[in-house]
């Protein structure tokens, strides 16, 4: 009879280890990538390296972008609808907002009327003044006979709140039109004091001074924090904003008696958000005698990161304080917590309905990140600083710092394209019993594609691997892994890839080591 073992004889064994998006915390697993570049979850459950983007020429040199229907952009002081220069704003960063036909823009405070298509289209300055010459005044009507007819009909409309100043001081004040015949505006009895022919006179027409815009249900709603105020415009009617005549399609005004300046604003179902860094106001109704509104002490969106909210599939996804989170109606939900202890500021936003695509500021390093909105996974893509997103159809464009626009993902493969996955420490386990002996890494690598594998258990990267794609698609790595408590693996190319695996092989000893 031979004696029996006390323990097994040790065996070979492996595990597969599950590839997943960054993971800059403490709390890590097996698979999970400290940093990543120019990777993407498109190919999922295998990582693979992001299509090529695509430049779009004709709207080189531009600072702000939008869709409606076509791109809009501006490129210096021209407005261009699909890269024809249709009118003259200001330079520089602008809010966007699509009110029916109308689209306006901010702070330019410009109403863009769409005639039929993104071709025919009329530009209509919100806030207007003209001045006029020896004014007749009477207790209720203005005239002002020096002014030609046509102008006076295009500046002003029926239920406009003007602010009258004359040179003498009488008859100056805020007043609302309640007619206008030639050269005559009429207002309500009593509102003057009757006057002969004197003097200066300026009539304008006043637009809130909001921080921040968005459009709902056909109004367009805004917020100011030197008023500590929200308004909402006319029923269908941008441009006005003091009608109160007791009727549905009123403008609205409410102010907020809250700590703190506004941060931004946006629509989410029937609801219209207004954020602070530390709270939440909802408004919720269909009618200005039917609004509601709400306040939560939330953690609210981060100042300076207005361009972060983005709402995908009836969730809106924004940049807060200690990191993003989602809001759905009741509680927001942080889903950044793979980012640790680091901290992000400046966000913009976008998506292309499945993934929402983050710029992002670090001290003085840019980042641009994915998150996946199905798989809550996340990946870092590359430096890239954006400005602003916009997507026309399934097609997601941005605006880079150096004012080129590009499409994100032009659906063909970049072939000089440089891609990185390193991996967070793999440790022992089983109380030390186990001995690592190889990794197996499948790859698809394309002919013309290179990869690089490096391992690091010390202080130095050592070059274990190395593969080029040949006829066949698919190729192994078999790297040597040498005893120690914990290993990084690196892997770094160039050519579209796709990481179809990895397999952990080792050998589990006895307890006497």
């Amino acid at each position: 009879m031979l004696p029996n073992l006390p323990f097994d004889v040790p065996k070979n064994q492996a595990e597969t280890v599950a590839v997943r998006g960054v993971n800059y915390s403490d709390r890590i697993r097996d698979g999970d990538l400290a940093e990543s570049e120019n990777l993407t979850t498109r190919r999922w459950p295998y990582l693979s390296v992001r299509r090529a983007r695509e430049e779009q020429a004709k709207y080189s040199g531009s600072t702000a972008i939008f869709a409606w229907e076509k791109l809009v952009t501006v490129q210096g002081t021209e407005l261009m609808f699909d890269g024809q220069p249709k009118g003259t704003v200001l330079p520089g960063l602008k809010q966007f907002a699509a009110v029916g036909t109308r689209l306006i823009i901010w702070p330019d405070k410009l109403c863009v009327e769409l005639k039929n298509n993104p071709y025919g289209i009329t530009i209509t300055e919100m806030e207007i003044e003209i001045e006029s010459n020896d004014p007749v005044f009477t207790t209720d009507s203005l005239n002002l006979p020096n002014l030609d007819v046509e102008s006076l009909k295009n500046a002003f409309r029926v239920g406009d709140l003007v602010e009258i100043t004359t040179s003498t001081g009488e008859n100056s004040g805020q007043f609302t039109i309640k007619s206008i015949s030639g050269t005559e505006l009429r207002f309500g009895e009593g509102s003057f004091q009757a006057a002969e022919p004197d003097g200066e006179i300026l009539v304008r027409r006043n637009i809130p001074d909001m921080d921040f815009i968005c459009a709902s249900e056909n109004r367009l709603w805004g917020c100011s924090s030197r008023d500590r105020s929200i308004y909402a415009s006319a029923l269908g009617d941008p441009i006005q904003f003091y009608d109160f005549s007791g009727l549905s399609t009123d403008s609205y005004a409410l102010p907020v008696g809250t700590e703190g300046n506004f941060t931004g604003c946006c629509r989410l179902g029937n609801a219209v958000l207004f954020f602070k860094e530390h709270t939440l106001h909802k408004v919720l109704g269909s009618y200005p005698a039917e609004y509601s509104m709400y306040d939560y002490q939330v953690e609210g969106l981060q100042k300076g990161s207005y361009r972060s909210l983005q709402v995908i599939n009836e969730t809106l996804y924004y940049m807060g304080l200690h990191g993003v989170y989602t809001y759905s109606g009741s509680t927001p939900v942080l889903i950044s917590q793979c980012f640790g202890s680091r901290r992000f500021s400046d966000a913009v936003g976008g998506s292309d309905g499945e993934r929402y695509y983050l710029s992002v500021k670090e001290g003085d390093e840019n980042h641009l990140l994915v998150f996946d909105t199905s798989l809550g996974i996340w990946l870092r893509e590359d430096s890239t600083r954006c400005l602003g997103f916009s997507r026309v159809s399934e097609r997601l464009y941005f605006l880079d710092d150096k004012g080129r626009v590009w499409l994100e993902d032009s659906g063909e493969e970049d072939k000089e394209i440089r891609w990185s996955a390193q991996f967070t420490p793999f440790y022992e386990t089983l109380s030390g019993r186990k001995r690592h002996t190889r990794l197996l890494i499948r790859l698809e690598l394309p002919k013309g594609s290179w990869v690089r594998a490096e391992i690091r258990s010390g202080q130095r990267w050592e070059v274990c691997g190395q593969a080029a794609g040949a006829v066949r698609d698919t190729v192994a790595l078999r790297l040597p892994i040498r005893r120690c408590d914990r290993f990084e693996l690196r892997l770094t190319g160039k050519g579209p890839c796709a990481i179809l695996g990895i397999q952990r092989e080792f050998v589990v000893g006895s307890e006497r080591g």
